[in-house]
Formats: structure tokens, C-alpha cells, sequence
């Protein structure tokens, strides 16, 4: 079933939408057929108009490559590719296809020998481990349940409104997302947080807010001075309540109002890793890259 793994998440209603209605899994095929030993090629979403990726498993991974300095190029799924797990994101490299974005990230750090945890003690190793656990088997739920009930913004040009036109348009506002709405509905009513009333899935939210926001305590990070793959992963998953709609702005105002130290972290590693987030959101362009929009910057600078 689709929304049994977590990385099959709520940014490609064209072609989960497709999948559901003919009950198939798509066989894995490689894209890149030219690709560059040591490149990754990252396979997501287009992108969005008021964040990169409507996919919190794609910003993550996205983020973490950008941490470890390993060279990748994106690919567009146009909607409709998943891997031959039916996940998204997923990557090809030296001319394999890897899915499942956890997994992903185990098979870059051997192929790279990138390890952001190394430093880390076995205590802090389970602590992430077990965070990263909530966030992505917890906390992630309340972005689709959120979503299920306030999606008309992926129409949009917040969301994917920017890629779609004319009769498409139509056909993807009245038939596409009614049919795709319903679905999250009912996978969210299966995993069980369906059941809960607004109210209710927002305090189970907070408290999962306050958690990490009581981890981090004081320091830049959840471990110190350095990111990990924890704090990508928390990342991730923030960056959706703070910068896309939700049902009400009951969330986004307890981050920003009881969890200061948490926000900080999301917008230190976004001021880092993603000063190209505005290019990437106003060209929905995922050609850009973090070089490119530091360089402009250095120049700009320069100039003045």
C-alpha cells in the first residue's frame, strides 16, 4: 500500500493518485543512462512556489548533501516517476538506484565516507535514533493530516499552481486534488492520527515542538556546534509547518512563540545550506544551487 513507508509522502498527486487507482508499482529504471562516477543524482518533485519541496523527506535529503559537500545534480520527477519502492525522493549513483531516504543516506556515507555522526558517542547515537523516530514516524503525520483538511494552496502558485496550465490546471484542481485529498484522508485515518480532531493532533504536535525544543536547550545544534543528520531531519519536517499553509496557524505561532531555540536552528541551517530558497521558489527551478547563489552574493557585495 502506498503511505506504508513515510518518504511516500504529500508533494505528487498526479502520480500517487494514478498508482492508487490502478493498484501498480513502477519498475525501476535508470534515468541518468550518461551519469558521472561519484554524482549523485537526486531524483524529487518540481518545485514549489513557497518552498523547495512540499516533501519533507526530499528537503532532508537535499540539505544533507548540500552538509557533506557531495556533488549531485537534481532531476525532475515531472510528477509521475517514483522509485521501484514507489518513494520519492530517491537517487541514482554509478549507475544504481537507491530508494528510501534513510537508506540513502546509510549508502552516501559509505560510498563517500561522509559520516556528520561521527563525533557523536554511542548515548547521542541512540538519542538520535530515537528522535529521529518521533519526527518521522510522529510528527510527520501531522503535515498530511494538516494537508487533508487546507490542500487548496498546491493549486496555487504557493505550490504547484506554477507548473500546471490551462485545461491541465482545471483537470488538476477539480479532479486530481479532490481524488488525492480523500486519499490522505484515509491513510491518515489508517496510521491512526485521522481519528483525532484538529485540536487534538495539534497538542500531540506541540508536545513533539517541545520535545526537541527542550533537546536543543541553548546550544546551535541538537549535538553542539555541528549539524548532524538529526537536525536535517528536523529540518526538513519544520520548514513545512513554518513556510506552507496549514489548517490554521495554531502551530507555526507555537514554534515561532514557545520554541525559539528550535526556529533559530531551522532558519540558521536554511540561511546556510539554501541561500538560493527564494531563487529556487520564484524560477521553481531546480537547477540552482547553493554556490552559485553564494557567488552572486560575494559579487553583490563586492560592488557595493
Amino acid at each position: 500500500m502506498l503511505f506504508v513507508n513515510l518518504d511516500i509522502d504529500i508533494g505528487h498527486p498526479f502520480r500517487v493518485v494514478h498508482l492508487f487507482m490502478h493498484h501498480k508499482m513502477p519498475a525501476p529504471q535508470l534515468l541518468k543512462r550518461d551519469w558521472q562516477k561519484d554524482h549523485v543524482y537526486l531524483v524529487q518533485f518540481p518545485r514549489m512556489g513557497c518552498i523547495p519541496t512540499a516533501s519533507p523527506f526530499a528537503l532532508k535529503l537535499e540539505t544533507w548533501l548540500r552538509l557533506c559537500k557531495i556533488p549531485y545534480t537534481n532531476v525532475s520527477n515531472e510528477f509521475k516517476i517514483m522509485s521501484e519502492k514507489g518513494q520519492i525522493p530517491f537517487i541514482e549513483l554509478n549507475g544504481r538506484h537507491y530508494a528510501d531516504s534513510v537508506h540513502i543516506i546509510d549508502v552516501l556515507k559509505h560510498e563517500f565516507k561522509k559520516d556528520p555522526e561521527a563525533m557523536l558517542n554511542p548515548l547521542e547515537k541512540a538519542q538520535l535514533v530515537a528522535f529521529r523516530a518521533m519526527i518521522e514516524d510522529g510528527l510527520f503525520w501531522a503535515i498530511p493530516y494538516n494537508r487533508s483538511r487546507n490542500f487548496k494552496w498546491f493549486t496555487t502558485e504557493q505550490g504547484a499552481g506554477g507548473h500546471v496550465h490551462g485545461i491541465k490546471k482545471i483537470v488538476f484542481e477539480k479532479i486530481i486534488m479532490p481524488k488525492f485529498t480523500k486519499m490522505i484522508k484515509s491513510k491518515c485515518h489508517a496510521q491512526g492520527i485521522g481519528r483525532h480532531n484538529q485540536l487534538e493532533v495539534e497538542k500531540m504536535t506541540k508536545e513533539q515542538f517541545d520535545a526537541l525544543e527542550n533537546f536543543i536547550a541553548g546550544k546551535s545544534f541538537f549535538f553542539g556546534e555541528i549539524p548532524t543528520t538529526l537536525d536535517i531531519t528536523a529540518f526538513g519536517h519544520i520548514t513545512q509547518f513554518l513556510y506552507t499553509p496549514m489548517a490554521s496557524d495554531e502551530l507555526k505561532n507555537h514554534l515561532e512563540q514557545k520554541c525559539p531555540n528550535l526556529t533559530k536552528m531551522v532558519h540558521r541551517l536554511k540561511d546556510e545550506f539554501w541561500p538560493d530558497w527564494d531563487e529556487a521558489c520564484s524560477k521553481l527551478s531546480l537547477a540552482t544551487t547553493m554556490e552559485q547563489a553564494e557567488g552572486a552574493a560575494a559579487a553583490a557585495a563586492a560592488a557595493e
